[in-house]
């Protein structure tokens, strides 16, 4: 024990007796030290010391142990912090690198952080004296770490008591511990000392820990914990002689068990983000999403803190967080169920969710802002849509002005920042009219009060009347066809030459019709591509391949439908269910309610084919913007900072920033594409769900990568009905553009998903499954647009469904039956 009265000790001389003179950080230190745990170093100053003693601190004799040029590290050490209760986490204040001189105003500096207003407020929050303050100060040898970092010896978000959680990044740590850098992650069983998570940023170019260094800390952490007796939350550094340790405390109440265990999707973004999505273009969507939802939902979200972010990428792929998604339908009175199903996930429904929650008063009164800001935006759909194309048009003109070969580095990055600045805004239209359910539900009411089928109504409605511009591309595919099948030169190269050689196929249809109309048809939708939103994938115009099997598939047909039969056959059945609803309603409802119904169902009609459009121009704009990402890509290479230009989609934009202003060199570039790309070699052999609790994901994750798919023995299939109808045909499974000369005319298509590249494939179907998607999905929404009978989120369809099988699509129930079946080998 030190001496009582000294205002000095240093950590070996303390003991159980000084918590109260020194606080928590300095005792626990001090308590490490003494029990053989490599902690720096230090000498604590008491906080009963007095003012006119600081001057004297660096003359105490324990400086005389240490270089004369020596660095420190001073930190506040307040009396009652790191606590289990209360941790005070960056409210005193901590300096690095402080040489000898500066200790005394150093030391002054982190006591006078006890009386700030944040520490005041704080101490007043959560209950503790705000009279007497005691602050010691810690003043330790400086760590110059090459790796920092923050653990829990138990998962803070699940309360999972075998798993440790490691933050690391390069360099000191304050960075880390304030939020200012993104870091890697990873998670270890105790039990058996496995790798559970690892998930890296590459911020610095390269992973921040080895394997044998998160061992080697995991062992460290665990020794720790033992020596508590209790889940400690520790910051640790690293340098060139190993593992320091330089602050335990008690995992803080906040982080426990009682964590609520968030719920997360993946099937509305699987559908327009491949597998694997580019880092580059990963982390700007989660970024932009977020941002957008933000400000569309504003307090109808629970804070982040409590329930996450709505948008969270696991193993490379980005998810939706249910949970908040749950909050936002009860805070606006509406049923979960709604939103379930539209994102596609109908076994994720309970009895609750079909209930809509009752508000209270006081609940419409604080939430009535965001009420009447979403609804007035919904009044104002009309004029927001055509703001948002004109500026899409703008942007889009701006754009192509702009030759990228002749701007420099520096510009080519300030031009790709501004659309990051305006993403969000168009984002924010494009998540208004995905809230079509506001125009639904009224809808929905009176079709169960009268006891007829919404889809039953409304489905037909979304097959007739304008078409969304996703589905006049596939009839201008379909009029492309035909060009080609009026002439038997065109017909003949298209059969003989391969689709993916664009350059032999233009060279050979040079003078013909069919190209002129060619190049109009990829000058309307050339900017589209399979999994468009990620520009680090090829557009049409690229690479139109894709166009080239479907009109093939379609030249395989010789007796080509009669479309305008098939588009009065729509309008009769569209009749047929306004009529059928009509003779549900009384006099009274008819007068009254119809009017006001039939208002909403075209309002509904409208917002699909809005939605279609301003995706189509965000797209279109972000070809342009691929455009320049490619010409900064091919200057990289050529400089021989990369190979190629797949490399480049790697790198995450503050990364390629940096490299641009300055401050890092070039040579960062290869390390992080190193890194990146073995991390995506990684995550390629999970198999990640499409939707999961964040309590089970490493469970998932794991049996993701050991097991295989399980086979249904049973006859029958089930998914979720999204455009009515019943048909029985041959299946034809398409798992990829390049299996689109497969599809015939009149097969059910069977995909994993479908986005606008897809769109063709409709014209000949005469039914769809997916095994991704919802009541917003494209593959529903050009469905019905083309009367289709579709179920979506039908399990593992394209493995137990085989081309060739034929089955009966019953899109009323959700069930699929399999009438015969091809020969299994």
């Amino acid at each position: 024990m030190a001496t009582y009265g000294d205002p000095f000790a240093p950590l070996d001389r303390l003991d159980s007796a000084d918590l109260a003179r020194v606080g928590g950080k300095a005792f626990n230190c001090a308590r490490l030290k003494q029990a053989g745990f490599p902690v720096p170093d230090g000498l604590v100053v008491f906080a009963d010391a007095p003012d006119e003693a600081i001057a004297g601190v660096a003359s105490h004799r324990w400086f005389e142990s240490v270089p004369p040029d020596c660095l420190f590290a001073v930190r506040s050490s307040g009396v009652g912090e790191d606590s289990p209760a209360q941790s005070f986490a960056g409210i005193h204040e901590t300096l690095l690198n402080v040489p000898l001189g500066e200790l005394a105003a150093a030391v002054a500096t982190c006591r006078a952080s006890a009386r700030s207003p944040r520490a005041y407020a704080y101490r007043k929050a959560t209950g503790l004296d705000t009279a007497s303050i005691g602050i010691g100060v810690l003043i330790q040898r400086m760590v110059q770490a090459t790796v920092s970092g923050v653990a829990f010896t138990v998962n803070p978000l699940t309360g999972q008591a075998d798993e440790i959680v490691i933050n690391a990044a390069r360099g000191l740590g304050e960075a880390l511990v304030s939020g200012a850098i993104d870091p890697d992650e990873y998670i270890v069983r105790k039990s058996t000392g496995e790798l559970l998570l690892r998930r890296t940023t590459g911020s610095a170019g390269l992973p921040a820990m080895r394997d044998d260094d998160i061992a080697a800390l995991a062992a460290l952490l665990q020794r720790i914990e033992s020596h508590y007796g209790a889940p400690q939350d520790v910051e640790w550094c690293c340098d060139d002689g190993g593992l320091w340790i330089v602050q335990s405390r008690p995992v803080t109440a906040t982080t426990s068990a009682n964590a609520p265990d968030i719920e997360w999707t993946r099937a509305n973004l699987a559908e327009v983000m491949p597998d694997l999505t580019s880092p580059q273009a990963l982390a700007v969507f989660e970024e932009l999403l977020n941002e957008a939802e933000k400000v569309n939902l504003g307090r109808f979200l629970a804070p982040e803190a409590e329930l996450g972010p709505l948008v969270k990428s696991f193993a490379g792929r980005p998810y939706f967080n249910i949970s908040q998604m749950r909050r936002v339908s009860r805070s606006a009175g509406m049923p979960p169920a709604v939103m379930l199903r539209s994102m596609g996930h109908p076994e994720a429904i309970s009895a609750d969710d079909e209930v809509a929650p009752r508000l209270s008063a006081g609940q419409v009164v604080r939430r009535l802002p965001d009420f009447a800001r979403l609804g007035w935006r919904h009044v104002r759909a009309a004029s927001i849509v055509q703001a948002t194309l004109a500026r899409s048009a703008a942007a889009l003109m701006e754009a192509k002005a702009v030759d990228p070969t002749r701007l420099t580095d520096a510009e080519l990055f300030t031009a790709m920042n501004g659309w990051r600045r305006t993403g969000a805004t168009e984002m924010q239209t494009v998540l208004l009219l995905a809230g079509v359910s506001f125009h639904e539900r009224p809808v929905r009411q009176i079709c169960e009060r009268v006891g007829f089928p919404f889809e039953h109504l409304v489905y037909p409605q979304l097959a007739v009347g304008e078409r969304s511009v996703s589905s006049q591309q596939a009839f201008d595919l379909v009029a492309l066809a035909d060009s080609a099948r009026r002439d038997p030169h065109v017909r003949r190269i298209l059969a003989e030459v391969r689709p993916d050689d664009y350059r032999q196929l233009r060279e050979s249809l040079q003078g013909t019709a069919f190209l002129a109309a060619l190049d109009r048809f990829l000058e309307n939708y050339g900017h589209r591509g399979r999994y468009e939103s990620d520009w680090a994938l090829p557009r049409l115009h690229e690479d139109p391949t894709p166009i080239f099997q479907a009109i093939r598939a379609h030249l395989l047909d010789e007796a080509p439908p009669a479309n305008d039969q098939e588009e009065a056959r729509r309008e009769r059945v569209a009749a047929d269910a306004w009529t059928a609803f009509i003779a549900k309603l009384s006099w009274w409802q008819r007068q009254v309610t119809l009017p006001r119904i039939r208002r909403s169902v075209a309002t509904i009609k409208r917002y699909y084919v809005w939605r279609e459009r301003v995706r189509s121009d965000f797209i279109r704009v972000l070809a342009e913007v691929r455009r320049w990402h490619l010409a900064l890509a091919d200057r990289y290479v050529g400089r021989g900072w990369l190979d190629n230009r797949d490399d480049y989609f790697l790198v995450q934009l503050p990364e390629i920033g940096a490299v641009i202003d300055g401050t890092a060199p070039p040579e960062t570039l290869r390390p992080i594409v190193a890194a990146r790309r073995a991390e995506q070699e990684r995550y390629r052999a999970l198999r990640m769900p499409l939707f999961m609790k964040e309590s089970d994901l490493h469970r998932l994750v794991r049996a993701s990568a050991v097991s295989g798919v399980a086979d249904a023995d049973g006859e029958s299939l089930t998914g979720m009905p999204v455009s009515g109808g019943c048909v029985e045909a041959d299946v034809v499974v398409v798992r990829d553009p390049a299996d689109f000369e497969q599809m015939t005319r009149g097969a059910i298509l069977v995909a994993p998903a479908t986005d606008p590249s897809w769109t063709p494939l409709f014209t000949l179907a005469s039914g769809v499954i997916v095994e991704v998607g919802g009541v917003l999905s494209h593959a529903s929404t050009i469905a019905r647009e083309f009367g289709l009978p579709a179920i979506a989120n039908v399990k593992n369809a394209t493995r137990r469904l085989k081309t060739g099988d034929r089955v009966r699509l019953d899109a009323m129930s959700g069930q699929i039956y399999r009438i015969a079946q091809v020969a299994r080998s």
